[in-house]
């Protein structure tokens, strides 16, 4: 299936406190990537990313991609029959517009002189655009953290524009839906529990009044209003316009599924649109913001963290695990829920004789089946703690278990506390109860 990883963008890593240093962020991609998923990355995530820049900064990753093209794939809104480079570069194009602001860089200027550089060359090699003499070669210093994140962007654009066989495509909505769009839809979803119902109606509310309908697609112009008046609950409106841009950009690209996650205080539209195919939660527990709070360190990671992405490759063609991986996939893709529920376990176990042992356990992952109190039943892929990879804060449920469970009621935190209750990943508070 081909996915969009809420997670993978700029503005949601940042405001989520998720550093280029978590390593989760990887562990999460090359868990797709055994699973068979195409991550679907948009115009924006291409460059603006830091979670993209870090992976494409490594010759392994790059390595990775160019012998698993399909993993990756890039959907933009360029005109049909657009050629690779002008459909990559359309990210560039906003990073251009008055009042871009960066979610990667402290401000827009990097991104700003790498987007002239690029557009001007008509090429993205980061070589040449780096040599000595250059503009970007002299303003940037060798071997610098702005310089090695601007290589990994032209990097990122020169694999999509010239690597044979990357998937590349334009988006088919000839009118895409903003941001404002998604917030009224979901508002009018019927039991909308409290908890999401108020910071989506209080970012309406605010939108209505402040930002002129014209810009009512643009995240910026709400940044620069929120920044200018402060309101209450400026977190929960921003966090909650900012999983709302999200879901529109899902849309836009047309992908079969998404991987959404959680924001502080923010309602999360991600599992009330579209198909949901993971989701990432944050336990609920005092002074836990951010994964680094909960103690996710590189240490704390087994099993595919400690797998290169070479060696992601190998279990990826082994011959058992593309059966098992295809038969899985065919399901999804069916809607088969019973032939779904059939193939991950196999394709589990596949991946599972491949894993290298970690510490004192060997890695492995884990199966969960669960049942709800409204008589949904399904397997699914729980990762929590380091009983399956050391995940000691956030917990992700995968497969057409977590679907159906997540979409089942509108009470997500019953749903996935008795998800991970049933999988032995511990306890997770309510919303507002922790």
């Amino acid at each position: 299936m081909e996915i969009y990883a809420h997670w993978l963008d700029g503005e949601h890593l940042r405001v989520s406190g998720w550093g280029p240093q978590d390593t989760s962020l990887a562990v999460m991609l090359k868990i797709q990537a055994l699973l068979g998923h195409t991550v679907v990355l948009s115009d924006v995530q291409l460059i603006d990313s830091h979670a993209v820049q870090a992976l494409f900064e490594t010759e392994d990753f790059r390595s990775f991609v160019r012998g698993c093209p399909s993993f990756l794939r890039c959907t933009t809104a360029a005109p049909a029959g657009s050629d690779p480079f002008a459909l990559v570069t359309t990210g560039l194009h906003r990073a251009l517009e008055p009042g871009w602001l960066s979610s990667s860089f402290d401000t827009a200027e990097p991104l700003v002189r790498l987007s002239e550089a690029v557009l001007e060359r008509g090429e993205a090699n980061p070589g040449p655009l780096f040599a000595r003499g250059t503009a970007l070669g002299a303003r940037y210093e060798e071997g610098g953290v702005i310089r090695r994140r601007l290589e990994a962007v032209a990097w990122t654009l020169h694999h999509f524009s010239r690597e044979a066989g990357v998937p590349l495509g334009t988006s088919a909505v000839t009118r895409p839906c903003s941001y404002r769009d998604v917030l009224e839809e979901v508002a009018e979803l019927p039991g909308l529990p409290g908890h999401d119902y108020a910071p989506v109606e209080r970012t309406l509310a605010y939108l209505d009044e402040h930002v002129e309908p014209s810009n009512r697609h643009r995240r910026a112009v709400l940044f620069a209003q929120l920044d200018a008046t402060d309101p209450p609950h400026r977190t929960a409106m921003w966090n909650t316009a900012t999983q709302a841009w999200n879901a529109a950009v899902q849309r836009t690209l047309g992908t079969d599924g998404a991987s959404p996650r959680s924001l502080p205080k923010a309602a999360d539209i991600g599992l009330y649109l579209g198909r949901p195919t993971d989701a990432l939660f944050e336990p609920a527990g005092p002074g836990a913001t951010a994964p680094a709070e909960h103690g996710m360190a590189p240490g704390n990671l087994a099993a595919v963290a400690e797998l290169g992405w070479q060696d992601i490759a190998k279990i990826h063609q082994d011959e058992v695990v593309t059966r098992r991986r295809d038969a899985f996939q065919a399901a999804l893709r069916a809607g088969d829920a019973a032939a779904a529920d059939d193939a991950l376990p196999a394709l589990l176990r596949a991946v599972r004789r491949k894993l290298p042992a970690s510490g004192e356990r060997p890695g492995r992952l884990a199966w969960a089946a669960a049942e709800t109190g409204l008589g949904l039943a399904g397997a699914g892929l729980a990762l929590g703690t380091g009983e399956t990879l050391g995940l000691v804060g956030p917990a992700l449920a995968f497969g057409l278990a977590a679907e159906r469970l997540l979409r089942g009621g509108r009470n997500r935190s019953h749903i996935v506390n008795t998800l991970m209750t049933a999988g032995g990943r511990g306890t997770w508070a309510r919303r507002g109860e922790a």
